[in-house]
């Protein structure tokens, strides 16, 4: 058998049939049989007829090997025989033929740990294994690689699929109360409480611990009940496999140098149990979803479980960059060497999308502290450019520079809600990481860049840029891990850009932009690179829009894990004198619900608020679309309201509040996204329409409790009525307004209106 080394240019993009290996297109190596015997070197002993799925499983093995040899790894034909052979008998076994005999190749054993380069490693894009693969990692490394071969053209084909069978799993533990795992692919792994079981390397350990150990009081005696002690050593987990020392022994080192010989009896390096769980998934490398994460009650707050995502972040830029160093190295010092597959087209590896600039601050110094210690001037390069431009800036107000109207509008707001919005709230941002031993520098390239941290709208609004240009998204091509922070925020802005974005990442490049093609990984060629993305998104709940986002954008291989939340409902947050009325309308589809429900309201909910004759009617709308056809609507009918949206001028918001309140206008047309960036304490409401429900379960509550106010001042002493249109389309709003139980009853009942007093 012989190796041939073909041109080395890019390849056309899928992948290859054992039929088309003697193409020049083709990468490095390629298996080129001088005749029909040599075939025996490759094909197994058992005949196998064509288009049978043994055959199948024939061809999937020949094209694994194929791509085993270009990715520098090495087997002889011997291994590859039995390898083959295993797999076409359990494919035959499984179609009910007989199986034949496995091959008696005595050498087999004996050359297994030398067959392989022992220099493969295990690449950034996968997991690290959970069990010790010291004794034969390469044998380990190649047996995977060929299984994942077998099975990529149906994982891939259910991956294509809109709508993925989520199965509950049982035996793992959720940190979260009232909340339970579900996955789409292997079971949720094993949390250990130290880093070291994960691979982390010591100098991030390091790091991690000083970040944390400035910790209030309070917190401290948190993180100390949340010391682990087990009855057995954890299973340590071997990192990239590497002739070099590896991260596991390094940080045995530092544990040894800590006079702490007792792993099981050391503090957690976590500060709660949900970090741990959160940090376990990410470093599987499986999507996440997280849509339970509250908003921070203070500005300064710590969010543990966005701490546990950033340092999978780093510590996968960092085994990435260990890797190509590695290889460099060995490239360096032997000319003959061929350097494996272990790159992207482009440099940048993370992206982090955040809504506003007050998060990404507290993002990219918590990565600073994560990645780098301050120890000279240049450790940091243009922090305080960061600082300017990301702070408060000089023309935001002082809290001694408020007025005493402005103090008093601001004590009334809930903590999240300032604590959201303290600091600079612009929306439009964009700068690049670069990560290097000795330095961090802020507002790289693109293109030079490890990191990428923005706003959907500045990417892309730099897409649309260099879309002239050429090249938009080439910087986008080899995101291999992708943090969404706050998607409940995200939503509240332009969800158009989001979608966008996300179409655009890992996209085959336009240009070369200095790669060596012959170290571009075989999926990037392929067209696969979607497919090994990890996508994580974190939201204080879960949308219509993030569930399809997190269903038909999120493709990794690896599987996919979330959150279900089990909600009580909002419904006891009000008082006895409100009557809550639910009415359910009907809903032929998704399509045709917002007609639907148009028309519900102006036959039957129109005509009970006209036939009153009376003031204070508030009718809250989901989607800017709905307020402005009711607002057209309201214009037609002549009557008399007010439209309260985000886009209304502030002087008209004060003018639109005084006439409403004192009863000049009788209908207020007020949105969600107007109360999220506002909060406003709406004065005269009597009665209560939501047209939809919000997406936010305490902003039902809150409205409430305004017109509980308007009711207990009111001279007629009338119960107020709040009035709620839905279908089985609002059902995770229902979920979270009224709780689990009551909504599943409600969406299944005979009866169509439902009273909570």
């Amino acid at each position: 058998m012989k190796f041939s080394n073909s041109n080395r240019r890019l390849p056309p993009g899928g992948r290859k049939q054992h039929r088309q290996a003697k193409e020049p297109s083709r990468g490095t190596y390629v298996p080129q049989p001088d005749s029909d015997d040599d075939l025996d070197d490759i094909l197994p002993a058992p005949a196998v007829t064509a288009g049978s799925s043994a055959y199948e499983a024939l061809l999937g093995g020949l094209d694994s090997f194929t791509a085993s040899v270009s990715n520098g790894v090495k087997p002889r034909a011997s291994k590859v025989k039995a390898q083959i052979a295993t797999a076409v008998g359990a494919q035959q076994r499984q179609d009910g033929t007989p199986a034949e005999p496995p091959l008696d190749d005595t050498n087999h054993a004996a050359s297994s740990s030398d067959d392989v380069d022992n220099r493969s490693a295990v690449g950034a894009d996968e997991a690290l294994p959970t069990t010790d693969a010291a004794d034969q990692p390469s044998a380990d490394f190649f047996s995977r690689q060929f299984a994942e071969s077998l099975a990529e053209p149906d994982r891939l084909q259910a991956h294509g699929s809109s709508a993925p069978a989520w199965m509950e799993d049982s035996q793992a533990h959720s940190a979260w109360p009232n909340a339970s795992w579900v996955t789409t692919g292997p079971s949720i792994p094993q949390a250990y409480d130290r880093l070291g079981n994960y691979g982390v390397k010591a100098r991030l350990q390091t790091l991690w611990r000083d970040a944390h150990s400035i910790l209030s009081g309070a917190d401290k005696q948190v993180q100390k009940q949340n010391t682990f002690h087990t009855k057995k050593k954890p299973k340590p987990c071997t990192p990239a496999q590497t002739n070099a020392k590896t991260d596991a022994a390094a940080s045995k080192d530092a544990l040894a140098s800590s006079h702490m010989t007792n792993v099981s009896e050391q503090p957690s390096d976590f500060a709660n149990a949900q970090q741990q769980a959160a940090f376990a998934v990410c470093n599987s490398y499986m999507d996440l979803f997280l849509p339970n994460q509250p908003y921070p009650i203070r500005s300064d707050g710590e969010d543990p479980v966005l701490d546990a995502c950033l340092l999978h972040c780093i510590n996968h830029c960092s085994k990435t960059a260990e890797l190509i160093k590695k290889t460099n190295q060995q490239a360096k010092a032997d000319p003959e060497f061929e350097a494996p597959r272990d790159q992207g087209f482009t440099r940048p590896k993370v992206l982090i999308l955040l809504p506003m600039r007050n998060m990404a601050l507290k993002v990219i110094l918590r990565l600073l502290q994560f990645t780098q210690k301050e120890t000279r001037a240049d450790s940091i390069q243009g922090k305080q450019r960061f600082l300017e431009d990301f702070g408060p800036g000089e023309d935001a107000p002082d809290e001694e520079e408020l007025t005493e109207r402005g103090k008093r509008v601001k004590q009334q707001q809930p903590a999240e809600h300032q604590a959201l919005f303290d600091g600079n709230c612009d929306d439009h941002f964009r700068i690049g990481m670069k990560i290097t031993r000795g330095s961090v520098r802020l507002y790289s390239d693109f293109y030079e860049s490890d990191i990428i941290v923005a706003s959907p709208l500045a990417l892309a609004t730099k897409l649309t840029e260099e879309e002239e240009e050429g090249g938009a998204a080439d910087f986008l091509s080899s995101i291999e891990v992708l943090l969404v922070d706050r998607l409940d925020v995200l939503q509240m802005q332009n969800w158009a850009h989001m979608t966008t974005v996300l179409e655009a990442v890992n996209q085959v490049p336009k240009g070369q932009h200095g790669v060596d093609i012959m170290r571009v990984r075989e999926w990037y060629l392929s067209g696969h690179a979607k497919q090994h993305r990890q996508t994580i998104l974190l939201s204080s709940f879960a949308t219509a829009e993030a569930n399809a986002l997190f269903n038909r954008m999120c493709v990794n291989y690896a599987g996919k894990a979330r959150l279900r939340v089990s909600y009580k409902g909002v419904l006891g947050h009000t008082l006895s004198p409100v009557r809550q009325l639910f009415e359910r309308i009907a809903s032929p589809s998704a399509a045709a619900d917002a007609e639907s429900r148009f028309q519900h309201f102006k036959k039957h909910v129109w005509l009970r608020i006209k036939e009153s004759g009376s003031s204070g009617q508030l009718i809250s709308v989901r989607s800017y679309f709905d307020f402005v056809r009711l607002r057209n609507f309201l214009k037609e009918e002549g009557a008399s309201f007010v439209g309260l949206c985000e886009y209304t001028k502030h002087s008209d918001v004060s003018r639109g509040r005084s006439n409403f309140f004192h009863g000049r206008r009788r209908i207020m047309l007020y949105t969600e996204r107007a109360h999220f960036y506002h909060r406003y304490r709406l004065r005269g409401i009597k009665d209560a329409l939501f047209y939809q429900l919000p997406e936010h379960p305490n902003f039902y509550s809150e409205l409430v409790g305004c017109l509980e106010e308007a009711s207990s001042n009111s001279s007629s002493g009338g119960h107020a009525t709040v009035t709620v249109m839905f279908n089985k389309l609002d059902s995770l709003q229902m979920h979270r307004v009224v709780g689990n139980a009551r909504c599943t009853k409600m969406l299944k009942s005979e009866s169509s209106t439902f009273l909570y007093c």
